[in-house]
């Protein structure tokens, strides 16, 4: 079976991530206490509540994506828990859906250091990483 060589990883993220052909991104935090499996689909994650207490997916625009060798890097996106506290996070997911669970899990990520118990008023600062190896 064939691999990617480094030039074939950089090549993958430059197309998919900054290509405007496969739809928008979006960035999305969860509750799971373990990080979701490779095998994991949208449904199964447990995301916090849409719509609750300022929690929203945000979106990753295209342009905004720095890929270097095999790594790429998103800048900065804040999440603000605005008028109640949002708990326990344990790690953060790039989706292809604004909202609910139809569309595709692309990208997990457990917090190394976490998890954070955001209260009411504290930000998550997230800068997403992908690396293909």
């Amino acid at each position: 079976m064939s691999k990617l060589t480094n030039q074939g990883e950089h090549n993958v993220l430059e197309v998919y991530l900054k290509s405007q052909v496969r739809g928008d991104l979006y960035l999305g935090l969860y509750t799971d206490v373990a990080e979701p499996i490779e095998a994991a689909i949208l449904a199964d994650v447990a995301e916090l509540p849409e719509g609750v207490n300022g929690y929203a997916r945000i979106a990753l625009a295209d342009g905004d994506w720095t890929v270097t060798a095999d790594l790429a890097t998103h800048v900065q996106k804040t999440f603000l828990a605005a008028g109640g506290d949002w708990g326990q996070v344990y790690g953060y997911f790039v989706c292809d859906v604004i909202t609910g669970d139809a569309g595709n899990l692309l990208f997990v990520e457990h917090f190394s250091d976490g998890p954070y118990n955001v209260l009411n008023g504290l930000s998550v600062l997230i800068t997403p990483a992908i690396q293909a190896a």
